[in-house]
C-alpha cells in the first residue's frame, strides 16, 4: 500500500488548506468589536464638543449683553444712576440665553463725581449655574453729557 502524502495544512495544525485567503469568524468579530469601541469613543468626543460649543456660545452672549448694558448706562444721564440702587435688566437679556437668566446692575459711588456699575448676569447652563460679572466706572461727564 502506498503512503499517502501529508498535506501542509495538517502539519501547521490549521484546518484550512494552505494558500486559502480570508478571515476566521473570530477575527471578524474581534475587528467589529474594536471598530465599535472606536466609534463609541468618537461619538462621545463629538457630544463633549457640542456641549462645549453651546457653553461657549452662552458665555459669549452673556458677556455681550453685560457690555451692552454698561454702554446703555454710560449713554444715559449720570444723574439717573442713584448710588445704592439696583437695576434689573432681565427683560432685555437675549432670548438665546437659557430661560432662567437674570441680569442686575448694582450702582455705587466710590468717589465724588464717579459712579461704579457692577453688572451681573446669571443663568444655568446644562445644570450648572453660571455667572458673568463686569464692572465699569462712569464719570460725571460722559458720552453726550458735556452740556
Amino acid at each position: 500500500m502506498r503512503d499517502r502524502p501529508v498535506h501542509n495544512h495538517l502539519m501547521r495544525g490549521d484546518h484550512r488548506p494552505f494558500g486559502s485567503g480570508g478571515f476566521t469568524l473570530v477575527e471578524l468579530l474581534l475587528a467589529i468589536i474594536v471598530l465599535g469601541i472606536a466609534t463609541l469613543g468618537i461619538a462621545g468626543l463629538y457630544n463633549i464638543m457640542k456641549v462645549t460649543q453651546v457653553h461657549a456660545m452662552h458665555l459669549d452672549t452673556a458677556m455681550r449683553a453685560a457690555r451692552t448694558e454698561i454702554e446703555v448706562l454710560r449713554n444715559n444721564s449720570y444723574n439717573s444712576l442713584d448710588p445704592g440702587s439696583t437695576v434689573d435688566f432681565t427683560s432685555s437679556l437675549p432670548s438665546s440665553l437659557p430661560r432662567d437668566r437674570d441680569g442686575t446692575v448694582a450702582v455705587s459711588e466710590p468717589l465724588s463725581g464717579l459712579r461704579k456699575v457692577d453688572v451681573t448676569i446669571t443663568y444655568t447652563d446644562f445644570g450648572k449655574p453660571q455667572t458673568v460679572k463686569l464692572t465699569s466706572e462712569i464719570g460725571i461727564i460722559g458720552i453726550g453729557q458735556a452740556q
